[in-house]
């Protein structure tokens, strides 16, 4: 007896949107392009910082390590001064650092701008290791003594933030283009088969709820891979440069970007297919999105701009915490258990959103005498 297996509607809606955004060249070349566009900041910015780096030093042995340290990437040239003089060097901004070392204390690296610090590590490392082996033999545990580099910033506060403001900017940035783009693609997509009567087969077909499920899981698929995918350029790229230090303290956090993306994106996703459903022609798609438009620009807005407890507040306001927390996360303020909390907010506000959106949805895509509002689909829906 033959078995026969049905895939659900909703599959093959998903299954279509995937494909025909594949074929789309205008997908790969936007894809290509902002690929190239990270990639060139990242090698930009490393041809920025080719210039030689003072590192004010107070005896031969800090210099002979900063020497040691330079390289074509990060060329170091040894500041020498007394050692009364060697913050002061840091403050005034005659040297990007300073390198001191004690007996007791070991080595310490003093920075003013933690984004401009020397990569010293390795070759105070590979230094103590000499030293150590010609005092202790070749006793292993003796030779790591001392051998690791502390570093000290003059204004900790300041260049965390800039970290923090960067990030937080890429993670408005990526989210702004992915909503905006794929939902924009979603609306066309509806009031295209509106235009053409299509939905009306479909509709016979396939139940609407169905049709709306395929539509955002597609499109979702779509935007959460190409935002995991330039996420991935960017670290693996960002671990070729100088910044490699910040790939451990990034990572984590653009992971939990990565879920407050899934849950935002899905949310926004059925209300732009609602939108979509309100017009009757592809032109009406500037009045009946632009509510949804709004709320995308104000969530970048607010991603980087807001401080104290405002930002606060918005860390857990659904879509805004998209960006929010995980500026948060990675200025410490908050903890994973806020994370959590705020995931847990933003997932029920998905559901309320894909139930309202389902409402307008079903109200507006047979609707094709005239554009509806928001507010008459919604109370004139069933």
């Amino acid at each position: 007896m033959n078995t026969r297996t049905t895939t659900p509607p909703w599959m093959i809606v998903a299954k279509r949107e995937i494909m025909t955004q594949i074929s789309d060249k205008a997908f790969w070349i936007g894809t290509l392009t902002t690929i190239g566009l990270v990639a060139l900041g990242l090698l930009f910015g490393g041809l920025m910082d080719g210039d030689t780096t003072k590192v004010a030093v107070a005896t031969d042995e800090a210099a002979q390590v900063v020497v040691s340290a330079s390289n074509d990437l990060r060329p170091l040239e040894p500041l020498r001064l007394s050692e009364d003089e060697l913050l002061a060097s840091v403050e005034e901004g005659d040297a990007a650092g300073a390198l001191e070392h004690s007996a007791e204390g070991g080595w310490k690296l003093t920075v003013k701008n933690i984004m401009d610090t020397p990569d010293l590590t390795g070759a105070v490392r590979d230094h103590q290791l000499e030293v150590n082996a010609a005092e202790h033999g070749v006793d292993m545990a003796a030779l790591s003594v001392g051998a690791d580099l502390e570093l000290v910033s003059l204004e900790a506060e300041e260049g965390q933030g800039v970290t923090i403001m960067v990030a937080t900017l890429a993670f408005a940035v990526l989210f702004m283009l992915s909503a905006i783009t794929y939902g924009m693609q979603i609306a066309n997509s509806v009031v295209t088969e509106k235009e053409s009567r299509i939905v009306e087969i479909l509709a016979a077909a396939i139940p609407t709820r169905q049709l709306l499920l395929g539509k955002i899981v597609g499109n979702t698929i779509m935007a959460l891979s190409q935002v995991v995918l330039i996420a991935t350029v960017a670290l693996v790229g960002l671990s070729f440069t100088q910044w490699k230090g910040f790939v451990g303290m990034l990572a984590p956090v653009a992971g939990w970007f990565v879920l407050f993306f899934l849950v935002g994106f899905a949310s926004l996703a059925c209300l732009w297919a609602a939108a979509g459903s309100l017009a009757t022609r592809v032109q009406d798609l500037s009045q009946t999105t632009t509510p949804l438009t709004m709320v995308v620009m104000l969530v970048y807005m607010a991603g980087f701009l807001a401080r104290g407890t405002v930002a606060e507040v918005l860390s857990y306001v659904p879509i805004a915490s998209t960006v929010s927390m995980p500026g948060r996360l990675l200025s410490g303020e908050s903890t994973w258990l806020d994370a959590v909390l705020a995931l847990l907010v933003a997932v029920a506000f998905m559901a309320v959103a894909i139930w309202a959106g389902a409402r307008i949805y079903r109200r507006g895509l047979l609707q094709t005498n005239s554009v509806l509002s928001w507010k008459e689909a919604f109370t004139k829906a069933h």
